[in-house]
């Protein structure tokens, strides 16, 4: 009878990676766990070398999520069987396709390739902050929490500081873990269902058999319990493979009772995984990603130290075009970022200690985007690029830039009214009232460009953006009339 089970083992797909699910660990081991990664992981010293493309996995990880997805549906339509891990991920697979959405939209390639990449044998070419998410996942079961995330990290940094660059990637990681694990799991699932398929045929062709039963060579549990079901609902008509089950776990020193025990163990084992996956996607989409990351942030935590007291008055977007700086100015690492801000912080207090920290040098913002850069460069030995000097020159006349586009625009725009009205043979008097009239419908097309064309939303505004709006500065909130003359004296370098 061994031409039973070459067809099967032939058809038999390749088995599927293990779920992501290690030893689980209590908060406090967590924390031991990733002071253990910092001491072990190292990140590639050459900054030239990029990280490993992640999408080709991505992708063909959805499409076995989407494969899956569809099957099990189908399952439903027809009335099979789908067990309670499957029931999850059909009822939450709206959720699944919103964080892919979500990751595509939010994790370009290039940024991600960008990324500090690790140079240890059992993670080379890996992201370091992938890494981490990864085994977060696999030490929580992809249970997570906010305080869990805070925890994680800061006790990583503790050793080694994440750029805020990759705090920045952790939330898309963490999803693209979370799918990771996922596909995992569906791919078990479809494993269960392809044995349960396989075990209903086996049962279907007893009749042509003649009662000489022998079991599949390497039947898996999951075969075997929908086997025993399948002998149970037809009872006495399957006498002869009931005895090849009995006889083939006999050889496996087992029972029909503790295969059955243990397959719908790991059954329950399952659905708790996908249960937490799908738990923690939920919570990957509402939580409050820039609160998180100014929480976990070293940089952050440096210049909130300033002396002026002004950086914990500034707006999110002010804070973070003061950080943006310190990344300019730093090398693409943690360590690097830290150094330039507090650098930056220690600039600020020389100068509130031969003044007062209402003085502007005592602002850490002074050093970092106003007149006291070039200072901090000099300290820091940085060495701007040519489109930086470009993008500096281009800052000093910003405001006459801004006007005179707007004034170049309005003008062609009237030069286009005066030739219409002198094609149509008006007089030099007619052709002046018209561009009078014009003037304001005009100045007006060119402030608000972007929604009154075909071009791109925001294109107009990210143009002028890129040579510095001179009402885009940083700013404090508006929380109470006292915080504002903390602020009043700092204005960008470009006035």
């Amino acid at each position: 009878m061994g031409f039973l089970n070459w067809p099967l083992a032939a058809r038999r797909p390749r088995a599927p990676d293990k779920p992501l699910r290690d030893e689980l660990l209590s908060i406090e081991r967590l924390e031991e766990r990733a002071l253990a990664l910092a001491a072990s992981l190292t990140v590639d010293p050459n900054p030239r070398r990029r990280a490993r493309d992640t999408f080709p996995r991505f992708d063909d990880n959805v499409r076995v999520l989407r494969t899956a997805y569809r099957l099990l549906a189908d399952d439903v339509r027809t009335g099979q069987f789908v067990g309670s891990a499957g029931d999850w991920l059909l009822d939450n697979f709206y959720l699944v396709t919103s964080e892919i959405a979500d990751i595509r939209r939010n994790l370009p390639r290039t940024y991600s390739r960008a990324l500090p990449a690790l140079a240890s044998p059992a993670h080379a070419g890996h992201a370091r902050v992938y890494t981490l998410a990864v085994e977060l996942v696999r030490h929580s079961d992809s249970r997570l929490d906010r305080h869990q995330l805070v925890q994680f990290l800061n006790s990583y940094q503790r050793v080694a500081p994440l750029s805020i660059g990759e705090l920045w990637a952790w939330p898309s990681m963490l999803k693209l873990a979370l799918i990771e694990n996922l596909r995992r799991l569906a791919e078990e699932l479809l494993a269960d269902r392809a044995a349960r398929l396989a075990a209903d045929t086996y049962v279907a062709g007893a009749d042509t058999r003649g009662g000489d039963e022998v079991l599949p060579t390497g039947a898996e549990p999951a075969f075997i319990v929908h086997l025993l079901h399948r002998v149970r609902e037809y009872g006495l008509q399957l006498p002869a493979i009931r005895l090849a089950v009995d006889d083939t776990l006999a050889v496996r020193h087992t029972t029909a009772e503790e295969t059955i025990r243990g397959e719908h163990q790991r059954q329950g084992v399952a659905q708790v995984s996908v249960a937490n996956a799908v738990t923690s996607l939920r919570l990957c989409a509402t939580l409050d990603w820039p609160e998180y990351v100014e929480e976990v942030s070293l940089v952050e935590q440096v210049l909130q130290r300033d002396p002026a007291g002004a950086y914990g008055r500034m707006d999110f977007l002010s804070r973070d075009q003061l950080r943006r700086a310190v990344e300019e100015l730093a090398r693409p690492s943690g360590e690097g970022q830290v150094r330039v801000a507090l650098k930056a912080i220690e600039s600020a207090r020389q100068a509130a200690a031969q003044g007062s920290a209402s003085d502007r040098p005592a602002h850490a913002g002074y050093h970092l985007v106003d007149r006291g850069r070039a200072e901090l460069e000099a300290d820091l030995a940085f060495r701007p690029t040519v489109m930086m000097r470009g993008r500096r020159a281009l800052l000093t006349c910003a405001t006459g830039l801004y006007l005179g586009a707007i004034a170049a625009i309005t003008a062609a725009v009237l030069a286009v009214v005066v030739a219409y009205v002198r094609f149509a043979d008006g007089s030099l008097a007619v052709q002046i009232l018209a561009a009078i009239a014009a003037v304001l419908p005009a100045i007006r097309c060119c402030l608000t460009l972007d929604s009154d064309t075909h071009l791109p939303r925001d294109a107009a505004r990210r143009l002028i953006g890129i040579i510095a709006h001179p009402l885009n500065q940083p700013r404090s909130t508006a929380a109470s009339a006292a915080s504002r003359p903390a602020t009043a004296f700092f204005n960008r370098a470009c006035r």
